[in-house]
């Protein structure tokens, strides 16, 4: 056999799924890689490693691998600053303002950045229940009680909603605006 022709001979293409069981089996593989914000454009050249610095210690560091986040992971890492913020801030001032509202914002922002593709819903889902959470956590610290029990809570929570309902929609807009915007992408990757 003549090696030239080996090495010459084209490869062969990439296998396009035909049927519809093949084409969900690859769209559930794609799903579940973790996201990659690289270009899909030409390679770009990778830089020199720099030499060790006096102290020997290497100035090239290896990259983290990127995190996903579940929905329950989501769940709890908007729910648990939220909370948290809420519950200091009605120790130290006796209300829900600012700092709660920040970090709740933060939250919900960061979480839909981190959310895997399999559940980018939860990013949108969860805010507003982690939301809830952190006035409920604020009414149990004191702030705008309206009773005891059960339906004296729920009445709290109620009227913080209704005094406070702006930075509910500004962290589940910018949660949804961000999971939208990866969905669009996800999708028109999948189109290529």
């Amino acid at each position: 056999m003549n090696e030239g022709a080996s090495r010459l001979a084209p490869r062969p293409a990439a296998r396009v799924p035909q049927s519809r069981r093949d084409r969900d089996a690859l769209r559930r593989e794609r799903m579940a890689a973790p996201l990659d914000f690289r270009s899909a454009g030409p390679a770009r050249p990778r830089p020199r490693p720099r030499p060790a610095g006096a102290a020997g210690r290497s100035a090239v560091r290896a990259a983290k691998p990127r995190q996903v986040l579940t929905a329950w992971g989501v769940l709890l890492m908007v729910a648990g600053p939220t909370m948290t913020a809420a519950a200091l801030e009605a120790l130290v001032t006796g209300d829900a303002h600012w700092f709660f509202d920040l970090v709740f914002i933060a939250a919900s922002f960061h979480a839909a950045t981190l959310v895997r593709r399999r559940d980018l819903l939860a990013g949108v889902i969860v805010p507003p229940l982690a939301y809830c959470c952190g006035l409920l956590t604020a009414v149990q610290f004191g702030v705008m009680r309206a009773g005891g029990g059960l339906v004296g809570q729920a009445a709290s929570v109620g009227a913080l909603l209704a005094v406070k309902p702006r930075p509910l929609f500004v962290g589940t807009a910018l949660a949804a605006a961000l999971i939208a915007a990866r969905w669009a992408g996800m999708r028109s990757a999948g189109k290529r």
